[in-house]
């Protein structure tokens, strides 16, 4: 059962609120919220009375001198999974309201087709439900989707354009949303991390492909069919295309090149001292600033997050990343950030988009 179900969508926009920006006053929502006190009261009473949202300690305020009670979810109410597929591995996640980890697995193996795919989650699914009754399914793949689940251009994983959406809800009996990986996990950045408390904010994923998820106007930006964000053929500033400097299997092939041996993403930072490697890393970030540059001329974040299994790669190489984001932009140090996540925590991005679709149902 969806204890929001039934809420109409000022009262669930009172409790995204509180999950967003919690421990929240009653004062600090009505600001957030352009509502009156009487409003607030009545809209806050229910959700309080059953068990949605949680009064916190009292806070004396500084002015008054009278104590606040500040309102936060109740996070450990309900559970969800988020999931996360690569070319060979399923990332799994249980996390509470709150997108807080409780529980996680990874199945090694590929996965040729749509339906094996989704018989790998109902069966972890099953697993978990003893313990933690998830209430929704968030999955997330590089690939087009559409608001209805279905996806396409799965280039990472071969699979044809298929209702994916509608297999998972059939197979592992859950409500389920889909989405692009870098868009779940621009929300979980938003939401959760280092885009809290920003309405407009950015993030530009760097590995086996390049992706920029949008937040504008504390919105997420998805676009026409799914597909906003996938950057791979913009043009830099010498005439060649993103994906052909920046993607890890391209980086892979030039320190090959430059060393005369076989070598992977993961030895690359270990090699940093070497010059061949210092110039081709130089050049990657430069590349990736041109494209900060060209999202912040565009859309004018708040806040950029650089980040994905590749964002490690920028690490000492920080002078040509700016260089590159100054050929289109100025973005002070402090409103940016360089994170190098794993896969668990793209999976979380999808158990975002689960709370989401589980705090604001459809009618």
């Amino acid at each position: 059962m969806n204890d929001f179900a039934g809420l109409d969508s000022t009262t669930q926009r009172v409790a995204l609120a509180v999950l967003r920006h919690g421990p929240v006053s009653r004062a600090e929502l009505r600001q957030l919220l352009g509502l009156s006190a009487p409003s607030l009261t009545r809209l806050t009473k229910p959700l309080v009375s059953r068990g949605l949202l949680v009064e916190c300690e009292p806070v004396a305020q500084q002015v008054s001198g009278r104590p606040s009670v500040p309102l936060e979810v109740n996070a450990a109410s309900t559970h969800v999974i988020g999931a996360k597929f690569v070319a060979d591995a399923l990332y799994a996640v249980v996390t509470d309201l709150k997108g807080s980890v409780v529980d996680s697995a990874v199945v090694q193996r590929p996965f040729p087709t749509p339906q094996e795919a989704a018989d790998a989650l109902a069966e972890l699914a099953q697993g978990w439900q003893q313990d933690w009754h998830p209430a929704g399914l968030g999955v997330s793949l590089g690939a087009n989707v559409g608001s209805d689940g279905t996806i396409n251009r799965v280039s990472f994983l071969g699979w044809p354009s298929t209702p994916f959406g509608e297999i998972l809800e059939q197979t592992t009996g859950l409500d389920t949303v889909v989405a692009n990986d870098v868009h779940a996990f621009t929300l979980a950045e938003h939401w959760f991390g280092f885009g809290r408390g920003v309405t407009d904010f950015a993030v530009a994923t760097l590995g086996a492909g390049v992706g920029v998820g949008l937040v504008c106007g504390d919105e997420l930006v998805t676009g026409l069919g799914g597909a906003a964000g996938r950057v791979g053929d913009v043009t830099l500033d010498d005439g060649r295309r993103l994906r052909d400097v920046a993607v890890t299997e391209t980086i892979e092939q030039r320190a090959s090149h430059a060393l005369g041996r076989d070598l992977s993403v993961c030895d690359l930072p270990e090699l940093a001292h070497e010059p061949r490697i210092q110039v081709i890393l130089d050049d990657v970030a430069r590349a990736i600033g041109q494209l900060v540059g060209q999202v912040c001329l565009f859309t004018a974040p708040e806040r950029v997050l650089i980040s994905g299994e590749g964002a490690v790669l920028l690490e000492n190489h920080e002078r040509a990343l700016h260089e590159g984001i100054a050929r289109y932009a100025r973005l002070p140090h402090d409103r940016l950030g360089i994170e190098s996540l794993g896969f668990d925590e793209w999976a979380r991005g999808s158990a975002a988009m689960a709370i989401r679709a589980y705090m604001t149902p459809r009618e």
